[in-house]
């Protein structure tokens, strides 16, 4: 499996707690749907996973190895997290795309900026958005080019968290379309959350329901 996670715990709720188990892999290629009620914890998995959050117990494992002899900037260089609502830094929108050059998440590399360039136009964003400030952008825009930012480090596993839920119906099926090829290249894999239906273009779709233990049939 090129990413696995084994008997991830954690609780959720303050006054009512919720004690959580999860279990899943995924191949090269492969797209993981991750499912559950509001509130079922997909998001805190996935914050988790990529190590930006600690659980309770349970393993993750990326390529056969566990993320106990990983750093964990070297982890999330490779498991990377993409909130719902993403983060953009002050500064151009140029300047966000290769903020992550500038630290140790990009390694000794430089952003490729006609390959971010060629991103903007698959997913329709006009390549007028470069020099703009990056705090004018709609939400739509932010998360494209959050996705953009996060396709240019080139992680081997993407946490994708709701990614559609800002754009409209064109922007969608551009934003998988781009996702789809890249899942098409060596090392690459994809846990993905959606209330939709509209990531059923992409293939090799694999789905893990999270289920509290109260609602679980052993």
């Amino acid at each position: 499996m090129l990413f696995e996670f084994k008997d991830i715990n954690y609780t959720l709720g303050n006054e009512t707690k919720r004690n959580i188990i999860v279990s899943g892999a995924v191949k090269n290629g492969e797209v993981l749907i991750v499912r559950g009620p509001s509130g079922a914890g997909k998001s805190t998995l996935f914050r988790i996973l990529s190590r930006l959050r600690p659980g309770s117990g349970g393993e993750a494992f990326l390529m056969g190895k566990s993320w106990l002899q990983i750093p964990s900037t070297s982890w999330r260089i490779n498991v990377h997290y993409l909130a719902q609502k993403p983060t953009l830094f002050d500064g151009t929108v140029a300047y966000n795309l290769a903020k992550p050059f500038e630290t140790r998440v990009g390694g000794q590399r430089k952003l490729d900026k006609n390959r971010a360039k060629e991103l903007m136009k698959q997913l329709h964003l006009s390549l007028e958005l470069w020099n703009q400030d990056a705090r004018t952008v709609s939400g739509g825009e932010a998360s494209r080019l959050a996705f953009i930012r996060a396709l240019l480090v080139d992680p081997v596993v993407l946490l994708l968290d709701e990614p559609t839920a800002a754009l409209d119906e064109p922007a969608r099926q551009a934003l998988y379309q781009v996702l789809s090829g890249w899942l098409k290249e060596p090392n690459h894999t994809a846990l993905l959350i959606s209330h939709n239906n509209d990531y059923r273009q992409l293939e090799q779709l694999k789905y893990l329901d999270i289920i509290e233990p109260s609602k679980r049939r052993d």
